[in-house]
């Protein structure tokens, strides 16, 4: 048993603040709150999901020979996650002068004051500072995410180099962080929007502000997979592992960052409709349905020590004697993607900051033809839209699959003996041996090119290395 407290995070020297979530209220760190923690700003956290059990168990019945092994466990898991340093409390105003969120220009027709590098950029002084501000407002109720994991797992020894094992692996996250944009309009049937219930209860602050991110921990994740593993132990020159997964993994929640950075576009890291969290569930963007990774490491036979030429001439063997040849082949299904749009057609304050889902019109067929601009055509772009004014996208998070990827690395290795405790050793490898492209995501926004592949990620690589060991 395992009990973990994490301690709220608090400013060093309290220059933070944070707002009542429907008061709108200001409250300063290390002055009066109505949170249990002042400093900061919003509640600790010191029971429940931080109790952290591990439990497990492995049987090998008698009745089978010893040789099959049946293992299960459990364990729960907290942790506070991490946030965009963006979307911290210390950038609110008024304890941050100036305000981040607002733009200032300087205007001059004669010299400016004098200023030194130590005082870095002189702004005007802001009368409000709240005029125009990006707030950051922290759910006074934010947990530390909670994962529970499970696995079970039957494994049989088949000789003494090769076992089998099948598994079922599970996984539930719960109180996962993730921005929220809490001044967006509530979007009525009829197409018409109603002011937002955050911060409500300060008028004059709310139609002072820009917009607000707010943090929140209700995001939710759940994980199932069964795996198959055939192991080979080194025997005869020759070990090995075949692994296959088949897994789905669905979510409310593409992360803190989502997927910013990486080749597929997922969907916002906000979610398009506050008020509707069931329609962010989807599959997470890592999802693959299918992977299967293998290795090979194989000592061909013939050299000095070896099962043949044990006797070969010094030559003969320096060609052809003690080879070493290794592979790695890997396979995996598409990743989840969704089309989108920057256009607020909800007019509910996305503006061109916050991006909305497509319209689904039609199945996302995959096409795979060739794109007149270059590249391929992955899927059909007539099965996306721009939704009508006054709507959200219908479609769901990860509603099409990007290409899948199959590749295969090849790596030679040979050592040549100097002496009795030095050796030179040479290796090559051989990165996609093949030279099959391994495509980037397709274009995923509405307009000309959505569904269009017009890049990968590189071409077979060669690496030669010569290391002298001593």
């Amino acid at each position: 048993m395992r009990y973990e407290n994490h301690t709220p995070w608090v400013e060093v020297e309290n220059r933070q603040a944070n707002f009542g979530l429907f008061t709108g209220t200001v409250y300063i760190a290390g002055q009066s709150c109505p949170f249990s923690n002042c400093r900061a700003l919003y509640n600790s956290y010191n029971a429940g999901y931080d109790f952290q059990p591990r439990i497990g168990f492995a049987w090998s019945p008698q009745s089978m020979g010893g040789k099959t092994v049946f293992r299960g466990a459990y364990t729960l898991s907290s942790y506070l996650e991490g946030t965009g340093t963006n979307l911290r409390l210390p950038m609110n105003p008024p304890v941050r002068q100036p305000n981040f969120g607002a733009t200032y220009s300087i205007a001059a027709d004669g010299p400016l004051p004098p200023t030194t590098t130590d005082q870095g950029l002189i702004v005007p002084p802001a009368g409000n500072p709240f005029e125009g501000a990006e707030l950051r407002l922290w759910d006074p109720n934010d947990k530390p995410a909670a994962v529970q994991q499970w696995n079970f797992s039957i494994q049989h020894q088949f000789s003494n180099n090769t076992t089998l094992q099948a598994s079922y692996v599970g996984q539930h996250g719960t109180h996962l962080m993730e921005p929220e944009l809490y001044s967006q309009l509530y979007l009525n049937p009829n197409g018409t929007t109603s002011p937002s219930p955050y911060i409500a209860g300060n008028p004059t602050l709310a139609n002072e502000i820009g917009f607000i991110a707010g943090t929140s921990s209700a995001g939710t994740q759940e994980y199932n997979a069964l795996q198959a593993v055939f192991q080979k132990r080194l025997s005869n020159g020759l070990q090995g592992q075949v692994a296959y997964t088949y897994s789905k993994c669905m979510t409310d929640n593409g992360g803190y960052y989502g997927s910013w950075g990486g080749q597929a576009w997922y969907g916002p890291t906000y979610w398009q409709n506050l008020y509707d969290s069931k329609a962010e569930w989807g599959p997470c963007f890592y999802d693959q349905t299918q992977n299967l990774t293998t290795y090979a490491l194989y000592e061909l036979p013939y050299g000095k020590n070896r099962q043949f030429g044990k006797d070969a001439n010094p030559v003969l063997n320096a060609i052809a004697g003690d080879w070493n040849v290794s592979a790695i082949l890997t396979f995996h299904t598409g990743f989840p993607m969704t089309p989108y749009t920057w256009t607020d057609t909800s007019g509910t304050g996305l503006g061109n900051v916050f991006s909305t889902r497509a319209d689904c019109v039609s199945p996302a067929n995959i096409v795979n033809n060739n794109y007149s601009q270059g590249g391929i055509q992955w899927f059909n772009p007539d099965a996306f839209t721009t939704p009508a004014s006054g709507t959200y996208g219908n479609c769901g998070n990860g509603v099409v699959r990007g290409p899948g990827e199959g590749n295969l690395d090849l790596s030679v290795q040979k050592d040549f003996p100097v002496g009795e405790s030095k050796k030179l050793q040479f290796r090559g490898d051989f990165i996609d041996l093949t030279n099959h492209p391994i495509f980037n995501a397709p274009n995923l926004a509405i307009g000309p090119g959505l569904g269009a592949i017009q890049s990968t990620q590189g071409p077979r690589n060669i690496q030669l290395a010569l290391k002298f060991i001593f």
